[in-house]
């Protein structure tokens, strides 16, 4: 998540830039600050307005319009519309109707899910494992064994059990559906070309 909010500042948008770094990181903050004041005092009452009607379409429509509403603010002060999504995700997650608005979006959450990997399936560049499959092959083993280290020594020092901290490295060594996320924004915001992207969305993608 800090990822997702500095990836912004790191790059360049397509955009020309007509105010000074500072300024921008002052507006982001702020924004973000914002969101998340106006999602304490404000949702609940909203969510209690809306739960008294009894329709479950406007209930789920009101859902969506925070999730959209905060994604768009979030992004015109030049922060990714992931990030504003978060946010709208963990505000909401804090409502007392919480259990409600998770049974509402589950539908929507498998679609959507669905069509992520497909496209980060489409993305997929086969032909630089075609073309180097040794480099590849080094860089998935890499980066398993990297995480894998990492988390070992987490789960030792966090359930005190080699046994547990085995268990956790081995399972989840393997790169996670986030870098996904990440590489697409790194590459729109020009912290990364776009070749780069593509062999670590190749390597993810078959660490997994």
């Amino acid at each position: 998540i800090p990822l997702l909010a500095a990836l912004p500042l790191l790059g360049t948008s397509d955009t020309p830039a007509t105010e000074a770094g500072w300024l921008m990181a002052v507006k982001a903050v702020g924004a973000v600050l914002g969101v998340v004041v106006a999602g304490r005092y404000l949702l609940r009452p909203v969510f209690r307005a809306v739960a008294s009607v009894h329709s479950q379409e406007l209930f789920t429509a009101t859902a969506l319009l925070v999730v959209v509403g905060t994604a768009s603010l979030v992004s015109a002060v030049g922060l990714s519309m992931a990030l504003g999504a978060f946010l709208a995700g963990v505000l909401l997650s804090e409502s007392e109707y919480r259990h409600e608005l998770e049974a509402d979006i589950e539908p929507f959450k498998g679609l959507l899910l669905g069509l992520f990997f497909i496209a980060v399936g489409m993305s997929v560049n086969l032909a630089l494992l075609a073309r180097e499959p040794l480099r590849v092959l080094a860089l998935v083993l890499g980066l398993t064994f990297l995480k894998a280290l990492v988390l070992y020594g987490l789960g030792r020092v966090g359930l005190k059990k080699p046994g547990s901290a085995e268990s956790l490295a081995v399972v989840i060594s393997q790169g996670g559906e986030f870098a996904f996320v990440l590489f697409s924004l790194a590459v729109a915001f020009h912290v990364m070309d776009r070749e780069q992207a593509d062999l670590l969305v190749l390597v993810v993608g078959l660490s997994m």
